[in-house]
């Protein structure tokens, strides 16, 4: 009888297994992935052309530049 038999664990079919769940989550990712991709290429901003509207902005990167400058040598 196998009464005293020690049971083995089966390593390959959790082995597969986890290759497949792996395979298919990867594959709903990459398909999600794709439709968010289609539908949204109408919503790509040009960071250009929004600055080109702001007169400002180029002031305001500037003085953000300088006191990061002075932040560095008050800092040594």
């Amino acid at each position: 009888m196998n009464f005293f038999r020690k049971k083995e664990t089966n390593y390959g079919k959790i082995i597969a297994i986890t290759v497949a769940c792996v395979a298919a989550a990867s594959a709903i990712a990459f398909v999600i992935y794709k439709l968010i991709k289609k539908y949204t290429e109408d919503i790509v901003y040009d960071c250009d052309d929004l600055l080109d509207e702001c007169e400002d902005c180029d002031i305001a990167i500037e003085d953000a530049e300088e006191a990061e400058l002075e932040e560095a040598v008050d800092a040594e």
